[in-house]
């Protein structure tokens, strides 16, 4: 069902109750919200702030870190950005009140007005573009940033629909005082494809004298750029599936097509303590933020080591045998490459022991030329192996199991883990398993809330008490994000959310 909203009210809402800049460095705007935009140099300005904004709303801590606790990726057990109450056991709804304390309500207010203010800095740069605004006459500086403009609104409708499970398309054409629709979640990511796909075409059609700037200490010329937006179109086509049997409706073809033209680098802009950082001075060991924060969920240790349990015993809580050997063997030399083992956790165990984890992510150290720490040096945000194990499920999905395996045997798995090559008679299933483990070993903290976007999709939901290292969801954890309660309040809309005891797959909404 669409639903219609005013756009004054939304106009309001994308002009400045969300910004990853401070107000001093706000851009300027008319009384309708728009930004003035009134030289060609503008144009870029506009989306150097875009895009800055953007990544802030998907790659900072405020629901990266969230939605991997809720996934079992990391284990964090304090109320910083909502971790302790996703990472609840049993797992509860996710409380959409505005009543909520603000590091909570961030979890779904960031992503939200972030994506939302950077479609309106695309939007206002392509309506300079249309008035005559120009660097060069329609010449290929224009034509970059036309193609910039499309990509930032593609990402930024992507990741609304990988999210949450609707949002408005508001572009250039949009009339002001009018209404526009909120469109489901399918809608928005086909949307996002298309949005993609325009700016790929605009960075070949420029050839050599194609530039993208936007990305911090990351240029990009045509070439880069069109993988990038491929990559991500198979990413948004690939990840966007809430369910097991909506995966198998996927248009695999479509992933197959763009992953083919994906990334041969690894992405990664370079942060600079300001605007571009990263949820990773979380989530990594040894940096600022210190020893007691994210740690590998035990779940994944359990991955590495088949003789770890997959939950962390609850010893204070029922009485429960301790784990009797904290430190894990693997086969997969990453488990000592990536990770570091500390016999202490510093967890309180009144916080729940599921929590608990003996090991930390450690790859900036291994492989500092690919993470810094989140506040200095690269952030990955898509590994060229991403798009590789897109591309191997796609060949998968489309029947292709040999193909398939051959690309994992050519990835990370071996070349990283030393783990020895899939059987050329391995079967859909053991492809898929090598599939899921890689997707969740060598992807770690490499892209946000990966893992519960793949554990949504890939594996049926499981009890809290009876998880297996690569199964799915537990029953209750929300898979997808209600619009803030804010923005349903604004517009005299009843306030509803996903998760907990009454929607234990976590799709189907309820009302307060």
């Amino acid at each position: 069902m669409l639903r219609k909203f005013t756009f004054s009210v939304l106009t309001v809402l994308l002009a400045g109750l969300w910004s990853c800049e401070s107000l001093d460095n706000a851009p300027q705007l008319t009384p309708d919200g728009q930004q003035v935009i009134s030289k060609g140099t503008d144009l870029q300005e506009a989306l150097r702030r875009g895009y800055a904004v953007w990544w802030g709303s998907i790659h900072s801590p405020e629901s990266a870190v969230a939605l991997g606790v809720t996934a079992d990726a990391f284990a964090l057990p304090w109320d910083d950005f909502g971790a302790a109450a996703m990472g609840q056991e049993p797992r509860l709804s996710y409380r959409n009140l505005n009543s909520e304390p603000l590091d909570y309500r961030a979890i779904v207010e960031v992503p939200w007005y972030g994506c939302l203010q950077a479609v309106a800095d695309a939007n206002d740069v392509l309506n300079a573009l249309s008035q005559g605004v120009s660097i060069d006459q329609n010449g290929p500086q224009d034509q970059s940033v036309r193609a910039a403009a499309y990509a930032l609104r593609g990402l930024s409708w992507g990741y609304l629909s990988l999210w949450f499970d609707q949002a408005p398309v508001v572009d250039e054409n949009t009339k002001l005082g009018g209404t526009i629709e909120f469109l489901p979640y399918t809608m928005v990511n086909a949307r996002a494809v298309e949005e993609l796909e325009a700016a790929i075409q605009l960075a070949e059609a420029n050839g050599i004298d194609f530039i993208h700037n936007y990305f911090n200490g990351l240029p990009l010329d045509g070439s880069t750029f069109a993988e990038l937006a491929h990559s991500y179109a198979a990413r948004f086509l690939a990840q966007a599936a809430r369910t097991l049997d909506e995966n198998e409706t996927t248009n695999w073809q479509a992933v197959l097509q763009h992953a083919e033209q994906g990334l041969t680098f690894d992405f990664a802009p370079i942060a600079n303590g300001n605007q571009w950082t990263s949820y990773q001075q979380y989530t990594l060991a040894d940096t600022e933020a210190g020893p007691f924060w994210a740690r590998l969920d035990q779940r994944l240790v359990a991955a590495f080591d088949s003789n770890q349990p997959a939950r962390y015993p609850q010893v204070e809580a029922n009485g429960e045998a301790p784990l009797s050997e904290t430190q894990a063997t693997s086969g997969d030399a990453r488990l000592t490459s990536d990770f570091v083992y500390s016999p202490v956790v510093g967890f309180p165990a009144d916080r729940g022991e599921w929590h608990f984890s003996h090991y930390q992510h450690k790859r900036q150290l291994s492989q500092p030329g690919l993470f810094g720490d989140g506040l200095t040096g690269p952030m990955p945000a898509f590994l060229k192996a991403d798009n590789e194990l897109l591309r191997a499920e796609a060949l998968l999905r489309t029947s292709q199991t040999a193909a398939a395996a051959s690309v994992i045997d050519g990835g990370s798995r071996t070349s990283r883990g030393n783990l020895p090559p899939l059987t050329a008679t391995a079967s859909y299933f053991e492809v898929e398993e090598a599939l899921l483990y890689e997707r969740a070993i060598e992807l770690f903290n490499t892209a946000p809330a990966s893992l519960w976007l793949d554990r949504r999709r890939m594996r049926p939901r499981e009890a809290s008490t009876e998880v297996t290292a690569l199964g799915g969801l537990q029953l209750g954890t929300p898979a997808q994000l209600p619009v803030p309660a804010s923005e349903l309040r604004i517009n005299g809309m009843e306030e509803y959310s996903f998760g907990g005891e009454q929607d234990p797959q976590g799709i189907e909404r309820f009302f307060y």
